[in-house]
């Protein structure tokens, strides 16, 4: 089996994205398109900064330990220079938040229409609000 190319998988990310944006319906397709993002996060980060072998003995050894700016000089042969990348970032929205949107629209889908009244169009605005934060996609829409 020969290996793919980062550029390859880089590509196939991409595709692979753009295909479950063409199914906006599809669970399966939104959690792949979900999890095809984060790999490709992943495969174009680039290192915001560079360690050695001695450095990370010493942050083993102390607690601390020095980063450079920029990689040694490839001609030394002496370290083994690792790159340092920058840690995804935390979701900004809470869990909690998370699951009762997602509680709220099983309820929709599940319980017959009401009428519309003035309690009903908030909550109905609220999740919209919601979901544009979340960045979920609300059912019918």
């Amino acid at each position: 089996m020969t290996e793919l190319t980062k550029e390859q998988l880089i590509e196939e990310a991409k595709l692979k994205i753009a295909i479950a944006k063409c199914h906006p319906n599809s669970g399966v397709a939104r959690v792949e398109g979900e999890l095809f993002k984060i790999a490709l996060t992943s495969l174009e980060a680039e290192p915001v900064a560079w360690t050695d072998d001695e450095e990370l003995r010493d942050i083993e050894k102390y607690g601390f330990g020095e980063i450079f700016q920029r990689p040694s000089d490839k001609y030394e042969a002496s370290r083994c220079v690792t790159p340092l990348y920058r840690m995804p970032p935390v979701p900004v929205v809470p869990e909690g938040l998370v699951k009762a949107v997602h509680f709220y629209e099983q309820v929709k889908r599940e319980n017959p229409p009401v009428e519309t009244g003035a309690w009903k169009d908030a909550v109905d605005w609220v999740l919209k609000e919601v979901c544009q934060v979340v960045n979920i996609r609300i059912k019918g829409e």
